[in-house]
């Protein structure tokens, strides 16, 4: 699956905001674009609402509860796709 040069900007922008918000408290983490935050401890449900935040704050999405998912959140490339889906053109 090819991602376009915005794809790929916008990876390495949410993978950088995830690294500096939560990763700095579990140093042994390598955490890969697939692996799932939760399941690896590295964001709680806090820091659910806390990446809920910046994603509506830095990319203009308004997020509706129902939306607050694993599937949409708890990963790299889980965030990516929702990004990718929402944001405004």
């Amino acid at each position: 699956m090819g991602e376009t040069e915005v794809g790929t900007g916008l990876r390495a922008k949410l993978r950088a905001y995830v690294e500096e918000a939560f990763l700095y408290l579990h140093p042994d983490v390598e955490l890969r674009d697939e692996d799932q935050f939760l399941e690896l401890g590295v964001i709680d449900s806090l820091g659910f609402v806390e990446l809920v935040e910046e994603v509506q704050s830095r990319y203009g999405i308004a997020v509706d509860a129902l939306e607050i998912t694993e599937e949409n959140f708890g990963s790299i490339d889980a965030l990516v796709a929702f990004v990718e889906r929402r944001r405004p053109s």
